[in-house]
């Protein structure tokens, strides 16, 4: 008996460790570790587009303004060291801006802080006052906290005796919220801690180790220095690394975007005072035209993105774009800028919509831009000289219309290709990828399928990565959209090749996974905040086939272990091999669970969630589009999708799309794009329209716009399936070359990579040809479809061996160069 507790003993202590262990990986996991070398970080930050505040040699630009307290440069660090409180503060005052500190308390007693926009009164006992993102070390745990050093005190959190009447209107909720466990324990109490500051207007953001624990409106400071705290206790070392600031606001467009003046396509007298010209395209922009040499009075210049009976639209439906611009005659020589009316919710950098970060701004010198194709003159003479008149479009300055191509036996296909294509040269207009003219903002899921587009269009794409940079430091609060951060950054890796450019980022990535909703079995849950608002599934809400919202979500758990899998794939590629084996670790336990829980044996189709039988087609081709489902278990849910509609969003549509043609639903895809009614491609391309449009149709948004580049996945959709070039290792050193050929006779095109473009040109006129040409540097797979009664497979006029997977043929060994395949 004493033997058997002793085992007993052991193996619970064994459990106990094991389980410890566990804990202890899925923290490192969960949270981001900021163990880079200082070297390491500064080029990180550096390539991020911040400046440092600490040369790392000395204090230069830093000032004590107290007669005690001394700060010394330590192996790139700052350290502090006092009997009495004080605070080592810049010499330079900053009003709008990120800033990143680095914090390392002592052990015992401490407390820290970063001040910001904070003041000195050499004449005060308490020099040092105003805000302060708390570094608590003591069991409270309120680090990150808001803190009004010497003056409101206790502001986010608040509490009673320490705070001001003000704030404790809040008291409850914000003590709630810090007791949260993510919060709670974001500080690392033994290691470095990473805080984030970012003051834009009177909205003021506090981030710790990549938690969120401050967003609070408050006017009180505009601008001031930046400081470190060290809080008095003697003895003690207070540590600071990598501190660096970036001044807002970016503005991308001034370095990456350029203004190209187009010539109008037509133009058209209306009547005796009004004159329409057409541009032919919609582009963001504005327009130059010569100042009449004589007369008095006022020109009007409407712009607009709809005609409606011959004339601009001026009160369109939605967010389709109209204004009117005025101009007095003789008040200039020369030419006229003429800019188009301000949106003001598409300026706004703190605008009172709480849950939006700031809108991307143009360059002042452009002056104002719309979109638009059509401008009425009203106010000129007949004679005036309006071929003269100009558009200034704005367009990425690296954009090259010849690096991508696509031709197939379907017109309509190839009209749609044309417009995707153009629509996502049109909407690079603010150098990163944003929403369109609605707000001008970027958001992860629609910067992930323009990116996605983007490289599959044009040859120089360095948008993707500002984009992704800026998504990082302005998220937005879909829960999907988060896991796109991770989906961004290795599509990044894939068509670059960068693991440099990786390595700098993916601590930062580990916060978008989900892993922190996650629990014991794997599965993230969803609270009642996050199924009634957080979780989107789909947008508008309305093309949400009837998805019913329950705790455990299959969309959601979805996205949570695609996440996983391509974390464990980068984390391998920058070297942190123990993170691999954690996240698939995880992947994999929560793909056990999704499968055993979420999926229908008897319908043979997922269910929408835990807790309703209810089965949309959401929660069936986002885990075919992951790979998520087993492969005895995929052509039933295929089958069960070719039933469907496109009853999803132009976003999800991406997806559905993706599903499709992966595993062996090519004809409905192609179906789909192409059918008639208002919910496919075609239709949007029968409208007339030169962008695509944010939804299928006004009815099913109302509020949509006319330039969304979400809704362009045949750019790559296109390319990738239909030519089926798409990468499968790093740089594109090694692509699949996988065309699914539907009903379409022939297609052709040019691929761009960065080792050069791929040409695809494949027919089945007479038996079935590919013609593959790879640029050096590149070797392929290829997976032919299986064609009817072809028995032999030839390359380059060599018998080859194929195996058969599923209706495929895969041919046996890697290819270069020039290609030709032949079944026959």
């Amino acid at each position: 008996m004493k033997y058997s507790r002793i085992v007993v003993g052991f193996i619970l202590l064994f459990v106990a460790d094991t389980l410890a262990q566990a804990d202890d990986t899925l923290a490192t996991i969960t949270k981001p570790q900021f163990d880079a070398s200082v070297e390491e970080a500064r080029d990180s930050f550096l390539s991020r587009g911040y400046t440092p505040l600490f040369n790392g040699q000395d204090l230069s630009g830093w000032r004590n303004p107290y007669p005690h307290g001394e700060a010394s440069v330590v192996d790139g660090e700052i350290h502090l060291t006092a009997d009495k409180k004080f605070f080592l503060v810049t010499e330079k005052k900053y009003s709008n801006f990120r800033l990143s500190v680095d914090i390392h308390l002592p052990e015992g007693p401490s407390n820290s802080g970063v001040m910001f926009r904070c003041h000195v009164d050499e004449d005060a006992e308490k020099k040092v006052y105003g805000y302060q993102a708390e570094c608590d070390g003591s069991e409270r745990r309120w680090s990150g906290g808001l803190f009004d050093e010497a003056r409101r005190r206790w502001i986010w959190p608040s509490t009673k005796g320490r705070s001001t009447k003000q704030f404790l209107a809040h008291e409850e909720e914000s003590k709630d919220f810090f007791a949260e466990p993510r919060v709670r324990d974001a500080l690392n109490r033994n290691g470095w801690n990473r805080y984030t500051i970012t003051c834009i207007d009177d909205v003021i953001t506090i981030e710790l180790n990549g938690v969120q624990t401050v967003r609070f409106r408050d006017a009180m400071d505009s601008s001031g220095f930046i400081g470190i705290q060290h809080h008095g206790e003697k003895g003690q070392t207070y540590r600071f690394r990598n501190l660096f600031i970036k001044e807002l606001p970016l503005i991308p467009a001034s370095e990456h975007v350029s203004l190209t003046e187009h010539e109008p396509v037509s133009v058209k007298r209306i009547n005796d005072k009004v004159t329409l010209i057409d541009f032919g395209k919609v582009a963001f922009g504005n327009i130059v035209m010569p100042v009449p040499s004589d007369g008095r009075g006022t020109v009007n210049v409407h712009f607009g993105e709809k005609l409606k009976e011959g004339r601009i639209d001026r009160t369109p439906p939605g967010t389709v774009r109209y204004g009117m611009t005025s101009v007095r005659r003789g008040q200039q020589r020369g030419n006229w800028i003429v800019p188009t009316p301000v949106d003001e919710r598409n300026i706004q950098q703190s605008g009172r919509m709480n849950a939006n970060p700031p809108a991307v701004l143009t360059p002042s010198a452009w002056q104002s831009v719309m979109p638009f194709r059509w401008i009425e003159i009203e106010g000129l003479e007949a004679d005036f000289a309006f071929d003269q008149i100009r558009r200034r479009a704005a367009y990425s300055k690296t954009w090259n219309d010849d690096a991508s191509s696509f031709e197939c036996s379907d017109e309509t296909l190839n009209r749609i290709w044309d417009l995707c294509k153009y629509s996502i040269k049109a909407t690079t207009f603010a150098g990163v990828y944003v929403d369109g003219d609605r707000e001008r903002i970027p958001y992860e899921a629609d910067a992930y399928l323009n990116q996605l587009s983007h490289y599959a269009t044009d040859d120089r794409v360095t948008m993707a990565a500002r984009t992704f940079d800026w998504l990082m430091e302005n998220g937005t609060w879909p829960t999907e959209w988060a896991p796109h951060m991770v989906f961004m950054a290795h599509a990044e890796w894939m068509n670059s090749g960068d693991t440099k450019w990786l390595q700098q980022r993916y601590e930062s990535l580990k916060s978008k996974t989900l892993l922190h909703r996650s629990a014991d079995d794997g599965l993230v849950r969803s609270a009642e905040l996050d199924r009634s608002r957080h979780d989107i599934v789909d947008w508008p809400q309305k093309e949400r086939d009837g998805f019913v919202f329950t705790e455990i979500n299959t969309v959601v758990n979805a996205f949570h272990i695609e996440a996983l899998k391509q974390m464990a794939e980068m984390a391998m590629a920058v070297g942190k091999t123990a993170d691999a084996d954690a996240f698939v670790g995880r992947a994999d336990l929560a793909q056990s669970a999704f499968q055993a829980t979420l999926f229908d044996e008897e319908a043979g189709i997922y269910r929408d969630g835990i807790g309703t039988e209810h089965s949309s087609i959401h929660a069936n081709f986002f885990p075919l589009a992951f790979g998520l489902v087993p492969d005895e278990k995929q052509a039933g849910v295929v089958e069960w999708l070719k039933t469907k509609g496109m009853d999803c969003s132009v976003y999800a549509a991406q997806y559905f799309m993706d599903a499709l043609f992966q595993n062996g639903g090519e004809h409905k895809a192609l179906a789909l794009m192409l059918a008639d009614g208002d919910r496919s491609w075609k239709h949007m391309v029968n409208s007339g329209t030169t962008i695509t449009w944010e939804a299928w149709e006004m009815k099913y948004k109302p509020n949509q716009d006319w330039n969304h580049a979400w809704g362009a996945a045949p750019a790559n959709l296109l390319p990738r399936h239909v030519l089926g070039i798409q990468p499968i290792r790093p740089g594109w050193k090694q692509v699949l070359v996988r065309p699914c050929l539907g009903d379409l006779k022939f297609a052709r095109g040019k691929v761009p990579t960065k080792l050069g473009p791929i040409h695809v040109d494949w027919n089945r006129e007479s038996g079935f040809k590919l013609s593959v040409e790879l640029p050096e540097g590149i070797t392929a797979n290829l997976d032919l479809p299986e064609l009817g009664d072809m028995q032999s497979v030839s390359v380059n006029g060599s018998p080859v061996s194929v195996t058969k997977k599923q209706n495929r043929w895969v041919l046996d060994g890697k290819f270069s160069g020039s290609i030709l395949v032949e079944a026959n």
